[in-house]
């Protein structure tokens, strides 16, 4: 990527800032424009021009507040890191003391009992900077295209969090993927964003919509949070991008009536045909797509457009495709059919200073660096499709099994919402768990009948439980961790 296309990205954002007569921000009757952001933003880099090179934390909510300190940390040249109140107090500390973070902006959304004790690090508290007068003109900063414009920290569920740097040249390329292949329409889309800002999904909402001069709509409000489809209709949202475990989220609350949404864009997890029946049957929509990547392919690598001439090979995969890479985007496939990825989108590794990290997921092959996905795919009618992750493939009795084979298996019954297999480890012996989620009272040993004729005896699950709802994490999607620690 040469310095005229990041110039091009901040000229671009720039000009949308400064005479876009649009609304940036709606959330029912919050509405803010971009020019209201605009005269916010250089407050703002008042007190951040004077930082070069800083890891600069965002304590916020998705506020207004939010989005303002976003675009003013890249527009300053800095890196941004993603804090949510979500967030435990030590982790926090965690992410400080691992990206030697020296400043925290804080927004008002971010309550004060949450916010932890920080050493050594400058508190911008925005609601004191935004009732002063102090302000400096934005100007377009010269970064390398190699410099990281944002840290997003992911796991750290059982150990420390491990921070994915994502470049200006990573975040701008798939940037440009993502307006190039998905079909949005110039300055009138309203994104949604409905997940946990420390997900790396705001990188797949924030950008393209300023840089299409189109609206973004958070859910804040709790009743919101339970009822999305009124919020979707209410603030005519036209792009949903989410997990497919979002919409069997959404499923106890939807109206009679189709809600209309032109650009449904599903991720971040396997798309099952299940979740495609609920939309075509609850939806209307111009465009569905499934893309594909992780946080370290900042994010997205592959795109898949729905079309109904694939519904057999869907059938008969039980799942819809990834579909094919982004141009440019190369990959690679090992014997194990494992996943391999190489191209401008792939972060330059975790922040560790001594590659610790890094090993076994970025190498080079044949002068060519790659990131090791983890998951298995295979190729299909000249699409792919992601069977799941290598670490599903697991040693029961000495059979090598592959927990996704079973899931397949299962979500052919008729009435399943969701189905997760897992090895239990526990008591120094390993046996198959299975939840299925269903509204029905659903017979355990008709279940194990059903299994029998499609699987080996080593196959068969030893613990099959039934349960009536979904656990979801804060990202939206289905809590797996829960699971595995509960059951």
């Amino acid at each position: 990527m040469s310095d005229k296309l990041i110039n091009n990205f901040y000229n671009k954002l720039l000009f949308n800032l400064k005479f876009s007569n649009n609304l940036l921000f709606k959330d029912n009757s919050d509405k803010y424009s971009y020019n209201f952001v605009y005269q916010k933003i250089k407050k703002l880099l008042f007190y951040l021009k004077k930082y070069k090179n800083k890891n600069i934390m965002l304590m916020s909510d998705k506020s207004i507040g939010y989005y303002i300190a976003v675009i003013s940390i890249v527009f300053s040249g800095n890196t941004w890191i993603q804090i949510s109140p979500n967030i435990p107090k030590t982790r926090i500390r965690q992410i400080a003391k691992i990206s030697n973070s020296k400043i925290a902006i804080i927004d008002s959304s971010f309550k004060k009992n949450k916010i932890p004790k920080l050493k050594s690090v400058k508190k911008l508290e925005l609601k004191k900077i935004f009732n002063q007068n102090k302000y400096s003109e934005i100007k377009i900063p010269k970064v390398n295209k190699n410099k990281n414009a944002m840290i997003f920290f992911t796991s750290g569920s059982t150990g420390l969090p491990k921070g994915v740097q994502i470049t200006y040249e990573n975040f701008i390329s798939c940037l440009n993927h993502q307006i190039k292949n998905l079909d949005y329409t110039l300055q009138k889309e309203t994104f949604s964003d409905y997940h946990d800002n420390s997900f790396v999904m705001s990188l797949v909402v924030i950008f393209p919509a300023i840089i299409l001069n189109s609206t973004i709509s958070p859910i804040n409000k709790t009743i919101d949070k339970f009822f999305p489809s009124n919020h979707i209709t209410n603030n005519k949202v036209s792009v949903l991008i989410t997990v497919p475990s979002f919409m069997l989220f959404m499923k106890q609350n939807l109206p009679n009536k189709k809600i209309y949404i032109k650009n449904i864009i599903l991720c971040g997890e396997n798309f099952p045909p299940n979740i495609l029946k609920l939309i075509n049957s609850k939806f209307s929509y111009k465009n569905l797509f499934n893309c594909y990547g992780s946080t370290e392919t900042s994010p997205w690598a592959f795109f898949y457009k729905y079309k109904k001439k694939d519904n057999s090979l869907i059938k008969k995969m039980s799942q819809i495709p990834i579909g094919k890479p982004f141009k440019g985007v190369k990959i690679k496939i090992d014997n194990e059919k494992q996943l391999y990825i190489s191209g401008n989108i792939i972060s330059p590794g975790y922040l560790d200073k001594s590659k610790k990290l890094d090993k076994g997921k970025f190498l080079k092959i044949k002068g060519r660096k790659f990131y090791n996905t983890g998951d298995v795919v295979v190729k299909k009618n000249n699409l792919y499709f992601c069977k799941g992750r290598n670490d599903t493939q697991i040693k029961i009795k000495g059979y090598r099994v592959d927990t996704t084979e079973i899931e397949k298996v299962v979500k052919k019954l008729k009435d399943i919402d969701y189905t997760y297999c897992y090895a239990n480890n526990k008591n120094n012996s390993s046996y198959l768990v299975l939840i299925i989620i269903s509204k029905l009272n659903l017979n355990k040993f008709e279940i194990v009948k059903y299994l029998q004729k499609f699987l080996p005896a080593y196959m068969i699950p030893q613990e099959i439980l039934i349960l009536k709802k979904i656990k979801f994490n804060k990202n939206g999607k289905v809590d797996k961790a829960y699971y595995k620690k509960n059951y």
